[in-house]
């Protein structure tokens, strides 16, 4: 089984994050989350941490978020050279075709997932990074 030792959260809601954080925690191919509040956060750590290689292998990603949604952070992550190396999961509440369409149709993203994260989704991530 293949093994994911560093993730992302990208999540603004606490709920959300700590559901995500304990599904994460009892699935046996995922290791270690960093959780970040909005895309400026993740992106400020990623330009901050991107010459030292603490960079993630997989990183999930809502789209609604204050500050920084998660179509910008896209369009920044995109410009950063690491971003080829590391694939992006949506995992939202989004219901939205037009969400879903442009998810599929962004280079960076391998999957759309809606909340809530549970085992079988997990499974399912790992089938497409």
């Amino acid at each position: 089984m293949k093994s994911i030792n560093s993730i992302f959260v990208v999540e603004d809601d606490p709920i959300s994050s700590y559901v995500i954080k304990l599904a994460l925690q009892q699935h046996p191919a995922f290791d270690e989350a960093l959780e970040f509040k909005n895309g400026q956060v993740a992106v400020d750590y990623l330009n901050e941490n991107t010459s030292n290689g603490d960079l993630p292998e997989l990183i999930l990603l809502d789209i609604n978020m204050p500050v920084m949604d998660g179509w910008d952070f896209l369009e920044h992550f995109s410009a950063m050279d690491s971003s080829k190396e590391i694939p992006v999961v949506m995992l939202t509440s989004s219901i939205n075709p037009n969400d879903i369409e442009k998810a599929k149709a962004h280079h960076l993203v391998k999957g759309f997932l809606s909340k809530p994260l549970n085992k079988e989704k997990l499974d399912e991530i790992l089938t497409f990074i």
